[in-house]
């Protein structure tokens, strides 16, 4: 290959793999593992004594899907307590291998305070060790981990962004927020009846209209007490706002969703127990490509759980104060 010509496909791929991870919404980890003292309460049942009839919310099976999932946001949003944790991934498929890197992801809620931290770094990339292009791609910074505090009352909230992540001895991401700038954002805002939802959990409008009627399916399981629900939406009417975001991340003004589908199980007083969501799309770099997006959520309602002192990160950037 002429010096030219490698040069020329050097610029490509360049152009290509910083589209691809500037999007980079990662995704996978096992911060139960690394963490699981602080999460005592990971997946257990709230302590409220309502009872939802699934039968009773709807006359569809999607009608009754809708009203638990929304009963389930509802109190998501309105519970004083909550910690959330995804176990999730992002993949592309390029140059004929797929690509993964990971997402350790949390957020803790209570009536005065909040906590966001998300771990971004790869997991599996083989275009790094390629021997034309692993050093460029080792040499980005664009996978980005973040964390953010807020205690009721504060005129702002604390933010750091950090492109510095490795590996722990257990394998999974972390990185050094000492040396890291912190900046001041916008307050939070706590009333459950304004704007924003604190508990963002889901990019996609879900909607009675978009779910596929043929997709939907729900179960019961008496002896734990628990709904298992699964649907799919339609690509166009769950991402009004969310395609936009793919298409300025990968470059594609074409870029879309081509696959949405979920899986949930909720407590039969209508808590989410967990919340899994693959988000499928495509877009073109230069040559066509192939993303999906992987979340894993759980969840405690328990005040124990909810103890930002605890946990390591959130206490490192609520000193900052």
């Amino acid at each position: 290959m002429t010096s030219k010509r490698k040069f020329g496909l050097l610029v490509l791929i360049m152009v290509l793999i910083a589209s691809i991870f500037l999007f980079a919404a990662c995704h996978k980890a096992k911060l139960v593992e690394k963490s699981a003292r602080d999460f005592e309460y990971m997946g257990v049942k709230p302590a409220d004594t309502t009872v939802i009839d699934i039968e009773t919310l709807g006359t569809t099976p999607e009608e009754k899907v809708y009203n638990l999932y929304a009963k389930a946001m509802d109190n998501l949003r309105d519970t004083p307590y909550v910690s959330a944790y995804n176990e999730g991934h992002f993949e592309c498929f390029m140059l004929n291998q797929n690509n993964e890197l990971y997402d350790d992801y949390i957020i803790m809620k209570t009536p005065s305070k909040y906590f966001y931290c998300n771990y971004r770094a790869i997991k599996s990339c083989p275009i790094a060790e390629d021997a034309l292009f692993g050093d460029v791609f080792r040499s980005m910074g664009s996978i980005l981990s973040e964390r953010r505090y807020y205690e009721k009352g504060k005129e702002y909230a604390l933010q750091q962004s950090t492109g510095t992540n490795y590996m722990d001895e257990n394998g999974l991401p972390t990185t050094n927020w000492a040396d890291v700038e912190i900046t001041h954002e916008d307050p939070i805002v706590f009333n459950a009846d304004d704007a924003p939802n604190l508990m963002v959990i889901n990019e996609h409008d879900i909607t009675l209209e978009a779910i596929l009627p043929d997709t939907v399916e729900y179960t019961y399981n008496a002896e734990e007490g628990y709904y298992t629900v699964k649907f799919e939406l339609d690509t166009d009417l769950a991402t009004t706002t969310s395609r936009e975001k793919i298409k300025k991340s990968v470059g594609d003004k074409n870029a879309y969703y081509y696959y949405l589908g979920y899986e949930l199980t909720i407590w039969d007083n209508g808590y989410l127990r967990t919340y899994d969501n693959d988000s499928y799309f495509a877009g073109k770099v230069v040559i066509a490509l192939d993303f999906k997006n992987i979340y894993r959520w759980t969840f405690s309602y328990n005040e124990t759980d909810c103890g930002i002192s605890l946990y390591t990160d959130a206490a490192g950037i609520r000193d900052k104060y």
